[in-house]
């Protein structure tokens, strides 16, 4: 079940990934500060690159039967966690204290 899962999220990640680079991106939304703004491209890259790490190490593990980079699949994983965490956060800042429709947007 792990394994099919790991498959299904770097799948989803591709094709998702491949949208995204076939569609231009709406506009910032005007609430957005400069820091914001690169704070929110940067986690983004962050984002996707973490996301096809962390099933490409979990396979590379499995194949390969070496438990060594059983820390580099779970770094993979907390580096995911915390880039979608420092994602999220500005988005739920605009959407509950400035009450702006960031949220829409992200959607």
């Amino acid at each position: 079940m792990h394994v099919v899962l790991g498959a299904t999220v770097l799948l989803l990640t591709a094709v998702r990934l491949a949208r995204r680079l076939a569609t231009p991106l709406p506009p910032w939304a005007p609430t957005l500060t400069a820091r914001e703004r690169r704070l929110a491209h940067g986690t983004g890259t962050t984002l996707y690159a973490a996301t096809f790490a962390v099933p490409v190490t979990g396979l590379a593990l499995l194949l390969s039967g070496d438990d060594d980079l059983l820390g580099v699949h779970v770094a993979a994983q907390i580096v995911l966690y915390t880039a979608l965490a420092v994602h999220i956060g500005p988005v739920l800042k605009h959407q509950l204290t400035n009450r702006d429709p960031l949220l829409g947007c992200m959607l």
